[in-house]
């Protein structure tokens, strides 16, 4: 068989699969009595944060605004994706231009700072286009599992997956919304007491701290509006987008945990109870569905896992370096606790809420362990062996996996790096006026 048959037949394999998957859907409501619009499922928790970040060009998906998953799709013709490349071709010419300026007056670990915060954008977009890429196959899978959870036998949350998902983007939102505006505080206050050293005025416009701040874009562009709007439009979207790499993450680790927590509840309430081996059957069957969604979203997820974690721990260290340095202005104090404070607590809650889908798969064993040895069946056997067989979460490259332990040994590597650095750091602190 030629490879052009092959490649038709394996495109017509994966259009049945979608097929039967979409009938399955709609097999599933129709006899829950429900309308697949009302119910909890990933796809409607997570639509709104897809909506907000078409307008950074990132996750460039089509029919965004449709409440049917299937109708949501990557397209390489699509606003989203001209929204995508508009934001890559400003980006990528902010990042040569920052670049350019750092190795003219001499490159070091301290002043980089902006310079990786604009490369790690830059792969970001692109991580996010991969993504999107793989949403079709991985939104209806996770769909048709949602709404098999829906029903009996399994029960449903005490709190639903949207309130879940509307608290978390709300709260972190809206303490990096926060976040950016003391950093505009803090630049404007450091920049001031800089303009007064070298003038001896007190007096600092705005217009001036504008062009200070923006002084890359300017020595391209003239000095308007127009290229102030561009200035402050693209560092939003770069720190947009630096927030909600941790936010998907987040969220997407929640939808997961949900499920799995789900799954172990109707385990958790076989205890003391004889089973036949058609339930187990059945049982284990929904499991194999869980972790091959698990490891779709593991799959598909990697790489920003794993630039997510690296970005933290720079940032984090690159941070820490400065904590006894001594500072002019209460808000400049401000800005820096609250940022460093609140990377922490970000990058906790990624492995926090990450851990929780591990942690929610091992459950059903505690059922499992105390089913007696008169009913201890080889469909029981294959069910605690799937279950330990491997690990189900989320990673990043498989290289680390986000788990607790996880967290806390990047926590002591911190702390244990930052002792040394302190130490090899000991240098006089620099004239505030230099």
């Amino acid at each position: 068989m030629s490879a052009a048959a092959v490649g038709i037949l394996k495109r017509l394999k994966v259009r049945r699969q979608k097929q039967r998957t979409v009938l399955a859907m709609t097999w599933r409501c129709a006899k829950g009595g429900k309308e697949f619009k009302e119910l909890d499922t990933f796809y409607r928790a997570i639509r709104p944060y897809l909506c907000v970040a078409q307008v950074f060009g990132i996750m460039p998906l089509s029919n965004v605004l449709s409440r049917d998953p299937q109708d949501v799709k990557f397209r390489i013709r699509s606003i989203g994706m001209c929204f995508t490349g508009l934001f890559l071709l400003l980006g990528g010419i902010k990042t040569l231009m920052e670049a350019n300026i750092l190795f003219k007056t001499g490159l070091n670990a301290k002043n980089m700072m902006n310079l990786v915060f604009l490369i790690v954008g830059i792969v970001n977009w692109l991580n996010f286009i991969s993504f999107a890429r793989s949403w079709s196959k991985l939104i209806l899978p996770w769909s048709s599992l949602d709404i098999m959870m829906q029903f009996p036998p399994y029960a449903p949350c005490k709190h639903s997956l949207r309130s879940k998902l509307r608290l978390i983007g709300c709260v972190v939102g809206a303490m990096a919304v926060a976040d950016h505006v003391l950093y505009y505080a803090s630049g404007y206050y450091s920049y001031m007491h800089i303009f007064h050293c070298q003038t001896n005025q007190s007096r600092v416009s705005i217009g001036s701290y504008v062009e200070k701040e923006f002084s890359d874009i300017f020595e391209l562009l003239p000095h308007n509006m127009f290229s102030l709007f561009y200035g402050f439009w693209l560092n939003v979207a770069f720190t947009f987008l630096w927030n909600f790499m941790d936010i998907f993450i987040v969220l997407t680790s929640i939808g997961l945990a949900q499920r799995f927590q789900q799954f172990a509840d109707r385990i958790l309430a076989l205890t003391d109870r004889q089973v036949p081996d058609a339930l187990w059957y059945d049982i284990r069957r929904d499991h194999i569905r869980l972790c091959e969604l698990a490891t779709l979203v593991d799959a598909s997820m990697s790489s920003i896992v794993f630039v997510s974690c690296a970005n933290n721990v720079y940032v984090i260290c690159n941070q820490a370096l400065a904590i006894f340095t001594k500072l002019r202005h209460p808000i400049n104090y401000v800005y820096f606790w609250y940022s460093l404070l609140f990377l922490l607590a970000r990058t906790s809650l990624v492995f926090m809420s990450a851990s929780k889908i591990h942690d929610a798969s091992l459950l059903p064993l505690r059922t499992l362990y105390l089913v007696p040895s008169t009913h201890w069946t080889q469909e029981v056997q294959r069910f605690v062996s799937q279950l330990t067989a491997e690990f189900v979460g989320l990673s990043g490259y498989r290289l680390f996996y986000l788990t607790r332990k996880s967290l806390f040994g990047m926590m002591a590597t911190l702390v244990t790096y930052e002792l040394m650095l302190l130490q090899i750091d000991a240098k006089n602190q620099p004239d505030l006026c230099a």
